[in-house]
């Protein structure tokens, strides 16, 4: 099977201590099997990527999106499509990695966090989602939607978690804007600026 590969992100963060990886770029061969699944459940693949399977044996194929599994397994109701066999070879080739194209997150990130609240509640995010000023979410400029951080506020120790779901910040000096409630919970609402230190916990979704 082809090697995987990963694209790096802009440097416009200081991080240090290796990266969080959501492997991507896959164009080989590999065994799959089926299985009671709405998607291809694989390890080797960023979740939410689209990816085309064709049958080595066949040459049918057809377009699925990924989600994070132990093994590689395609719906079971395909498995008529493909002669039902137990098993099939397949090329796999992506077709979009995850869900913005970045493959990588760092381990760690650290800078300047604002908070934004009502002036944008009920708006539509980056993510489609409308943004809860009250919730634990943050919009950073890079990182692939739905990350999860663990964010700590280097003047009081304070921490939060928070999903990534946004966009942002696009003023100098800042890279990480937290939603009203974990800027509440990090105690820096009067303060406005904080500098901080995240821990990625879960790369994209």
């Amino acid at each position: 099977m082809a090697g995987l590969s990963s694209c790096v992100l802009p440097r416009n963060n200081i991080y240090y201590g290796g990266t969080v990886e959501a492997k991507c770029d896959v164009k080989g061969y590999i065994k799959v099997s089926f299985c009671p699944t709405h998607h291809f459940l694989t390890p080797l693949i960023q979740p939410f990527s689209r990816v085309k399977i064709t049958d080595t044996y066949t040459g049918k194929s057809i377009i699925l999106s990924t989600r994070k599994g132990n093994e590689n397994c395609i719906p079971l109701k395909y498995k008529k499509l493909f002669g039902n066999r137990e098993s099939i070879e397949v090329k796999v080739d992506i077709k979009r990695c995850g869900k913005t194209g970045i493959k990588h997150c760092p381990r760690f990130i650290r800078g300047y966090a604002s908070w934004y609240g009502a002036d944008f509640h009920g708006r539509k995010t980056a993510s489609g989602k409308p943004f809860d000023m009250y919730g634990m979410y943050a919009a950073h400029r890079t990182l692939p939607l739905g990350t999860v951080l663990e964010v700590k506020n280097l003047e009081n120790g304070k921490k939060v978690r928070v999903k990534v779901i946004d966009r942002g910040p696009f003023i100098r000096g800042r890279n990480l804007d937290l939603s009203y409630g974990a800027a509440k919970k990090l105690g820096m609402i009067k303060r406005g600026v904080i500098p901080y230190e995240a821990k990625v916990l879960r790369c994209g979704e």
